[in-house]
């Protein structure tokens, strides 16, 4: 049992000051709970935390009071609320001075200075700020041998480059997010945790209920158990703005767990954005609905809805939806100031001197043959998603095909040939109708033939195969080659697997020795005459083997391939296609425009518009919106017009 004070904060006229309340924590199994007086303060406090619970109302030995779990965040945040105790401290001093051999920029100077002063932080940089090369400084200058470095398997080889073109005299143990959480979820017991870990693109991790997050909170408790204020826990983010605010509440408790108040995701939302409760039409319950966040004192504080919104206007004020505006908090604003002393954050704008990209729209005439194919496609189709993705398809010059190539067993009875179901049972039964309760229909188990093989417990196996016609994208993407091959780099993005392949078997037509990354393979080197060549980084490649390798082609999907890779060699990107993610495009123009690039070259980003869904999908992107909002009705009307 702890006896302990905590400060309660009470005002005395018009100054403040802190009440003290005697209290007692005590431990019991993985509870703790906490005794103390009344006090809507503190008991506002107790109830943000993690595990919660009022015990008042419990069936067995009701009590007055709280208990929640005993975890490195709860305790950071009884630390805050007891006398004498202050676990912001480390993040509100001054960093310290620091000093390099090497030529940092004065925003890697901070970096450093920031991680060697915290040691279990945040470094929200904006790509290609050089935060690589900072946190190599970090790892050297800790004293520290035993390092994980967790990154995307696109990243990987770009940062081990960095480590051997920098010399780094610490050399960590690298590894995929997937190949953390298999070695977290067997962790050996009794095995010391590393002294420090370095979490790479660290927006893989904001998902709180994903299985890597865990894995990354679990190896980050390990490593601040074993090594206590020795321990080193680094993130790296390159969106210093994420598009939700809420993506920030995992990340920060990896880093330093308690520090945001709230004791988990849910109750960190809450407090970000106005959520309502609406009815599921399917199951006829309640699920929370986010309506907008909390970003502007001009939003309703009750609706989110801005000030001059229909329903704050008192004309309506006879209706039932209507209510008068309560001004709001921008709470995602003073989010920010929360984080202050954890997240470093610095965007290029303010700290480096690079020339702006420069975007080019190519637009390609689609032949009679592909307008009509298009047209076919939006009244065949029903589905409005199924649509713009066929759409896409023929856009980049292909068409997916199921091609038949053998049998497999059944995957709807597994081989059994007959399957399961639940059907009603014969007898009556009656249910009442318009009333609140309604008696479920009897159900009975019966043995079926199964539908999916017929009764023969094996199906046809298909595969996938692409079936490619002309396309118009194809002579721009040789006119676009020509215009690079002084230079000898450049990136090209695709949409889908189909089309990196196709890119790649034109490029090699060119001339062109081609890198591929995307979701089939990571990394593979061919060269000009299509040979696979082994052994090699191919970020190394691309970077630095222009005499070797005088024409290289960098292919990716924008998911795999355009994060943490440094490709400065190359001062052109094309978009042959995109995909649907907003993250992705625009880590994906970043991998030229950074630290290293050719100023007087530039970086220029070239997109091909050929059918009327690549300009959907690529406004989409831009205004951060899902394509899912794209409507068949807005599909039709691009094609209205062919014959």
């Amino acid at each position: 049992m702890l006896e302990v004070k905590f400060q309660v904060p009470v005002k005395a006229g018009k100054r403040k000051r802190n009440l003290l309340l005697p209290g007692k924590i005590v431990k019991e199994g993985e509870k703790l709970y906490v005794i103390f007086k009344y006090s809507k303060y503190l008991v506002a406090e107790i109830k943000a935390m993690d595990g919660s619970h009022y015990h008042g109302y419990d069936d067995n030995n009701p009590r007055k009071i709280w208990s929640i779990k005993d975890s490195q965040r709860n305790w950071f945040q009884l630390d805050r609320l007891i006398q004498g105790r202050n676990p912001y401290a480390l993040y509100d001093q001054d960093p310290i001075e620091v000093t390099s051999d090497r030529p940092l920029y004065p925003q890697q100077f901070e970096m450093k200075a920031h991680g060697l002063t915290r040691k279990q932080c945040v470094i929200a940089g904006e790509m290609g700020t050089g935060k690589t090369l900072a946190v190599m400084e970090i790892m050297e200058e800790s004293g520290h041998l035993d390092w994980w470095y967790v990154a995307p398997r696109s990243a990987l080889r770009a940062v081990m480059y960095d480590f051997k073109k920098w010399n780094c005299t610490i050399l960590p143990d690298f590894m995929t997010y997937e190949a953390m959480r298999k070695r977290v979820e067997n962790w050996e017991v009794g095995k010391l945790a590393p002294q420090g870990v370095i979490f790479d693109e660290s927006s893989r991790v904001k998902t709180a209920t994903a299985k890597r997050s865990i894995a990354a909170v679990d190896l980050a408790n390990g490593i601040r158990q074993d090594w206590k204020d020795d321990a080193y826990v680094i993130l790296m983010s390159g969106t210093p703005s994420p598009k939700s605010p809420a993506d920030w509440w995992n990340q920060c408790e990896v880093a330093c767990p308690g520090f945001i108040r709230e004791g988990n995701h849910h109750k960190f939302q809450r407090r970000l954005a106005v959520i309502e409760s609406r009815e599921n039409p399917t199951t006829g319950g309640k699920y929370p609905h986010l309506v907008a966040w909390r970003d502007s004192v001009d939003r309703c504080d009750k609706c989110g809805l801005f000030k001059d919104d229909i329903k704050h206007d008192p004309m309506n004020m006879g209706f039932d939806w209507y209510h008068p505006f309560e001004a709001g908090v921008n709470e995602v604003e003073a989010l920010y100031r929360r984080l202050k002393g954890l997240v470093y954050v610095v965007f290029k704008k303010d700290c480096l001197d690079l020339p702006d990209k420069h975007y080019r729209r190519v637009e390609l005439e689609p032949s009679v043959s592909t307008l009509r194919a298009a047209k076919l496609i939006t009244k065949r189709v029903s589905r409005s998603a199924t649509v713009q993705i066929l759409l896409r398809e023929l856009s980049d010059g292909f068409q997916y095909m199921e091609e038949e190539v053998g049998m497999q067993i059944c995957p709807g009875c597994k081989g059994e040939k007959y399957v399961e179901i639940q059907v009603p049972v014969e007898e009556d039964f009656s249910f009442e109708i318009n009333t609140e309760i309604v008696e479920p229909i009897p159900m009975k188990t019966i043995t079926v033939l199964c539908e999916t093989c017929g009764g023969l417990g094996e199906s046809v196996k298909t595969k996938r195969k692409p079936e490619y016609v002309k396309c118009p994208k194809e002579d721009q993407l040789k006119d676009d080659l020509d215009a690079n091959s002084d230079i000898g780099r450049i990136v090209i993005y695709g949409g889908f697997t189909g089309t990196i392949e196709r890119i790649i078997n034109f490029c090699q037509r060119q001339g062109w020795a081609t890198i591929r990354v995307d979701g089939q393979k990571a990394g593979e080197f061919r060269g000009a005459d299509g040979q696979v060549i082994r052994g090699k980084n191919y970020v190394e490649v691309f970077q630095d083997q222009l005499e070797e390798y005088p024409k290289v082609a960098f292919v990716a999907q924008p998911g795999a391939g355009g994060m943490g890779l440094t490709l400065t060699a190359a001062s052109t990107i094309i978009f042959y296609s995109n995909d649907f993610n907003g993250e992705s495009r625009t880590q994906a123009e970043d991998r030229i425009h950074r630290i290293g690039m050719d100023v007087n070259r530039g970086a220029t980003i070239i997109d091909y518009m050929h059918l009327p869904t690549d300009t959907l999908v690529l406004e989409n992107l831009k205004a951060k919106r899902k394509m899912e909002l794209v409507t068949m009705g807005e599909l039709q009307e691009a094609f209205k017009d062919v014959e």
